[in-house]
């Protein structure tokens, strides 16, 4: 069986993917890693023949070439379009909503001043509205946090209008601001991490930096959470993905739902990810 990865190399030499990778060599699958870095690819002579694409990189060409394959009825998982619903956060929070699932209160604005209103009635978090891995995630527990962060953002566009950048050039999707209701909740977050009907969540500290901190500590049972898990795989028609959790004093909120995540500190994660894309294909 051949099968392509979509993805952007590993940062680290630890990371689950190379196990995923090896797992599926012994496994008797011809693996091929499709990345910007391959060089020069000739769309004319590409061929859309695997017998499935996983599709993991954020990289644009990742992305074009997944919906491609999409597009020529080719196999992909997770599939082009639940892949691309969790990558657009506006979409996730409106399904989210939609579905009766719990989530903060969420606000988007292209303009930071427009959420005043709404920092003077509660505490907020800012993030990118594409944005991953924890980056760029600002928040406002009050109006003085607030007036920081819109000081600070002014200072960096002076800074790009300085280099000759500006908001002329930015496209409308860089420009939208999405916010949250910074819920009360316990000083740890929950991240869930999902291999078919296979779930295993841990509880860790924000921001997480070492590498023991990232794999934090394991929930144990708990069947409210991965009921929880499981309605997100299957609103979002996701195999592999992730969700970001927070427990408050009315139970769990979801903040976000990702799409095949790092899988840090699951026991035996690249072996039990490579026997389901096996069984899958």
């Amino acid at each position: 069986m051949r099968i392509c990865f979509l993805m952007e190399p590993p940062r680290s030499k630890n990371s689950v993917t190379y196990d995923v990778l090896d797992s599926l060599k012994v496994g008797g699958a011809d693996v091929e890693i499709v990345t910007e870095r391959n060089g020069l690819i000739d769309l004319e002579h590409f061929e859309f023949n695997y017998d499935l694409y996983l599709f993991k990189s954020h990289s644009p060409l990742a992305e074009s070439l997944a919906a491609a394959a999409h597009y020529r009825g080719a196999r992909l998982l997770n599939e082009y379009p639940a892949t691309m619903k969790v990558r657009d956060k506006v979409l996730t929070c409106t399904i989210l909503l939609q579905a009766g699932l719990p989530t903060p209160r969420t606000f988007v604005t292209d303009e930071l001043e427009s959420l005043r209103p709404v920092v003077r009635e509660m505490p907020i978090v800012v993030k990118p509205y594409r944005g991953r891995r924890g980056q760029g995630i600002e928040v406002c527990p009050d109006e003085a946090q607030f007036d920081d962060l819109i000081n600070r953002r002014a200072g960096d566009e002076s800074a790009a209008d300085d280099d000759g950048g500006g908001e002329d050039g930015t496209a409308l999707g860089e420009r939208l601001i999405f916010a949250q209701e910074y819920e009360e909740h316990e000083p740890f977050d929950y991240k869930a991490y999902a291999i078919g009907d296979y779930v295993h969540a841990i509880k860790r500290i924000f921001p997480a930096k070492t590498k023991e901190e990232k794999e934090g500590t394991p929930v144990g049972d708990d069947p409210e959470l991965v009921n929880l898990v499981r309605r997100c795989g299957e609103l979002f028609g996701l195999k592999l993905y992730g969700v970001d959790l927070v427990k408050t004093p009315k139970g769990y909120s979801v903040i976000e739902v990702n799409c095949f995540p790092g899988y840090k500190g699951v026991p035996q994660g690249g072996e039990r990810i490579s026997q389901f894309i096996l069984r899958r294909c």
